[in-house]
């Protein structure tokens, strides 16, 4: 198996898990960045789950919090991600 084949996990909260269906997803890049990760994910899923993701210039949208294994991610255009691999998607809530 090479790198490209092997599974990065995402699991998704709220309204994401909600648009997508499932509470985790598997995804064949391992040993790309975070953010490439998250580029494969809205690829499958289409316009609604990239407007979740990321913001009108294709960055990731600042108020989503991402975790690497539990792990804040610094940046995720250089952050890599490994066979294994567990990258968490919170969005914020609304309402009050």
């Amino acid at each position: 198996m090479s790198d490209k084949d092997a599974l990065v996990f995402l699991r998704l909260f709220g309204a994401l898990r909600d648009a997508v269906g499932h509470k985790e997803v598997q995804l064949p890049c391992a040993g790309g960045t975070v953010n490439e990760a998250l580029l494969c994910f809205a690829e499958q899923h289409g316009n609604p789950v990239r407007s979740f993701i990321f913001d009108g210039e294709g960055k990731p949208r600042r108020s989503m919090i991402l975790l690497l294994n539990g792990d804040p991610v610094g940046d995720s255009q250089i952050t890599r991600v490994e066979e294994g691999d567990v990258v968490s998607l919170l969005l914020p809530l609304a309402g009050g």
